[in-house]
Parts: structure tokens; C-alpha cells; sequence
């Protein structure tokens, strides 16, 4: 019933408060492309191409209401691709989209559709620029075998964020306060957990659950620096619980930041019953840790980011170290440049070579936006 009530609810919210105001349309978008060679160690050199590439691109085309300094409405449709990727991890698989709906009121904003979930929205950790937005774009050049997606096998043996991405894109409902001493607290509710731009394996015998997430955000002014922070909680599948939190502080051109993320199974592991279709060690994220800590540096067109992070499954052996130096500069209003360096260490449950990963990635790309 709930999964039916909560989409009603927000569209009759929606309209109740639409009065006379007019529209505004806009439309933007980016494309990405970038080449990398890898320098694994020997003996992985059969399992890991030396050349790799990959491209993206997303269009995001949105429609502003506004009814009066008070009530304004947003329609919003992000349509992405990618070409070569790792991970195939649109809602589509090598494409996807998200289409949601923003309300703003006097007593917060009302969030619904196809979105990220609001500890997502809040998060503040290590700095990202460049080419590397995200760990998902550095296993394009070395391949991790603890996270898989594909049409045929999804596997996250470790977690590959400190923000709460479990449950992607999948449709959801959002409320978020307004803002007091720069201070906002946000719930998502999740009818079913599973979407591809999460961690859940279709096949998981609570891949339909629901889940809901809380999380609060800070912005404060210390004079001699400028701090922000936010921490989250979830619960997912009645019994798995996640905590987030993270912290950025800037100063001039500076800033550095930091998160951590762990996630336990409280109460009766649900993912007992065997299926063919499910790999070996397939949601091991469940009960993890992860934590994430990085220096930027930012001055005209040009952002430097130097980022740590770390992810490892408390019952088993498998382990992410990624190291990255991103870099980008904006030529003009349009065209950006990318060059990045980073080094991982990816460990398995076993020893076999098939289940690890080391090694080095020069990487350097364009950037067209519009």
C-alpha cells in the first residue's frame, strides 16, 4: 500500500499550492572522454588490458515553475551513456535517466521520482575534480573484481562510497527542512531498494525490500575557514543499517575533506538462500567499512584534488586501496582538459590472480560542456 500512497501523496502535494506564476525552461549537459594506460603489476599483465578508454555524456533538461518568492516547482529529466565503462550501472545499463519532481515551500521542500537519496544530496567528504568524479570512473582503466555489473553478474564484495548509494536512483520520496543556522535535516523513503546505480544483486532474495534514509547537513562560517559537514543514517532489507558521515573545510583556494561509511547486518542475514545466478561473495558490502580522506586546491581555471580511499568487508579478505591525482583546466567557457594519475590495490577473498588487482594509470582526457 505504501508503494502506491507515497507518489499520490507528493503529486497531490505538488498541486495544491501551484497558483499563478509562469515557466522557465532550461537545458545542459556535458561530454566526457578519456584515455588511460595502465601499468599493472606482472602478474596480472594477461588479466588487465594496458590501453583503455571510455566516454560519457548526459543531457539534463529541466522546467522552473515559479508561483511567488514562497512556492516554485521543478521538473527535472537527466538522461546519461557511456561507452566502454566498467561498470554498467545506468538504470538502462550503458544508459539510463532520472526524471524527479522538486516542490519548494515555506515549510521545506518535497522531493519525488527517479534521485539519489538525500544522504547522497547532503554528503561532504574528500574533494573530487577532473576525469576521477568517483571511484566507479577509475576501475574504467584498472578493472576491481569486487565490483561487478553487467547484464549477466552483479557483485559489490566492498563498498564503493562513503556516501549511502545502496539503493542508486531507484524512485523515491524526499523531505527536507528549511534551513535553520545553516542547518537542514532530510528522509527519503524507498518503496524498493533495487536500481542499478545501486549495490543490490536483482537476484538477492530481498532485492524488492524497501529502505529509508535520514541525514543532516551544516554549513558554518568559523571566520578563519569555512566548515561543512553531514552524517547519515539508513536502513535497508528490515535488518541492514549503514551510517555515513563527512566533512570538508576550506580556506582560500584550499580545501580538505574526509568521510567514513560502515554497514552491518542486524539481525537475520537474508541473503541465506542459494541461486545459480548469484556469484560468490556478491554482497559482502553489507557488513563493511569505508573511509575516504583528500586536499584540493582550486585557483582560476584551473582544480588540483589529491584523494585517498579505502574499502574492506569485515568477513572476508577483500580490500580497495585507490590513490588519485586528478587535474582540470577550463580552456574556455566550453572545453576542459583532463590529466589524472592514481594507483589501486584491489585484494580478494582468495589469492587466485583472478581475484586481485595492482597497479598504476596515467590518464588524460576533454571535457565539452553546454
Amino acid at each position: 500500500m505504501n508503494k502506491i500512497l507515497l507518489p499520490v501523496l507528493f503529486s497531490l502535494c505538488v498541486c495544491s499550492f501551484a497558483r499563478a506564476g509562469e515557466w522557465s525552461f532550461e537545458a545542459s549537459g556535458d561530454i566526457r572522454g578519456a584515455y588511460g594506460y595502465s601499468d599493472v603489476s606482472e602478474r596480472f599483465e594477461k588479466y588487465d588490458d594496458n590501453n583503455n578508454a571510455f566516454a560519457d555524456a548526459e543531457i539534463n533538461l529541466n522546467a522552473f515553475y515559479e508561483a511567488d518568492e514562497d512556492y516554485a516547482l521543478s521538473l527535472n529529466l537527466d538522461v546519461m551513456a557511456g561507452v566502454d565503462e566498467e561498470l554498467q550501472d545506468y538504470n538502462q545499463g550503458r544508459w539510463g535517466e532520472e526524471a524527479y519532481a522538486v516542490a519548494e515551500m515555506p515549510w521545506g521542500s518535497l522531493q519525488g521520482g527517479q534521485m539519489y537519496n538525500i544522504d547522497y544530496q547532503f554528503y561532504e567528504g574528500a574533494p573530487r575534480v577532473g576525469i576521477l568524479r568517483n571511484n566507479s570512473d577509475m576501475v574504467n582503466f584498472i578493472a576491481n573484481p569486487n565490483w561487478k555489473r553487467t547484464a549477466k553478474e552483479t557483485k559489490f564484495a566492498t563498498l564503493n562510497t562513503v556516501y549511502i548509494n545502496t539503493d542508486g536512483v531507484a524512485p523515491k520520496v524526499s523531505y527536507v527542512t528549511p534551513e535553520f543556522w545553516g542547518t537542514k535535516a532530510g528522509f527519503s523513503y524507498v518503496p524498493d531498494a533495487y536500481n542499478r546505480r545501486g549495490l543490490i544483486n536483482k537476484h538477492a532474495d530481498y532485492a524488492k525490500d524497501d529502505g529509508w534514509i535520514g541525514a543532516v547537513y551544516t554549513e558554518q562560517d568559523l571566520g578563519w575557514l569555512d566548515l561543512s559537514a553531514s552524517a547519515g543514517y539508513a536502513q535497508f532489507h528490515e535488518d541492514d543499517k549503514e551510517l555515513s558521515a563527512g566533512l570538508r573545510l576550506r580556506r582560500g583556494n584550499w580545501s580538505l575533506g574526509g568521510g567514513w561509511r560502515k554497514t552491518y547486518v542486524d539481525g537475520r542475514d537474508k541473503s541465506l538462500d542459494a541461486d545459480v545466478r548469484l556469484p560468490e561473495f556478491f554482497d559482502e558490502y553489507r557488513e563493511g567499512q569505508a573511509w575516504e580522506a583528500g586536499l584540493g586546491y582550486e585557483i582560476g581555471p584551473f582544480q588540483s584534488a589529491l584523494t585517498y580511499f579505502e574499502s574492506k568487508a569485515e568477513r572476508t579478505d577483500n580490500k580497495d586501496k585507490i590513490w588519485m591525482f586528478s587535474n582540470q583546466y577550463q580552456v574556455d567557457r566550453n572545453l576542459l582538459v583532463y590529466a589524472a594519475v592514481a594507483h589501486v590495490d584491489f585484494e580478494g577473498a582468495t589469492q587466485a590472480l583472478d581475484d586481485n588487482n595492482q597497479g598504476w594509470a596515467f590518464i588524460g582526457g576533454l571535457g565539452l560542456t553546454f
